[in-house]
């Protein structure tokens, strides 16, 4: 078996493809994982932290402008079982 004297930029492409199409597929993977942290599972609505800091970039954002924050809060005890 006789192997070429000089690489083809066919082989260096996908030699360079496969490596870059799994950190993409990884990435990806994180990003819906710790975007997943940020919510609550049961109701999708977000966890006390990430609403937190959300409101804050907001409110840094706007500066001087006048902004409303409606928070409602419900009790988790106050549901009834079905």
């Amino acid at each position: 078996m006789r192997l070429p004297d000089r690489i083809g930029p066919r082989t260096l492409l996908i030699t360079a493809a496969l490596p870059l199409t799994g950190w993409t597929v990884h990435a990806v993977a994180l990003h819906k994982r710790l975007a997943a942290t940020k919510r609550d599972p049961l109701t999708g609505l977000l966890r006390r932290d990430a609403y937190t800091a959300h409101a804050r970039r907001l409110l840094a954002r706007h500066g001087n402008d006048v902004t409303v924050v409606m928070v409602i809060g419900v009790r988790a005890g106050s549901f009834k079982a079905v």
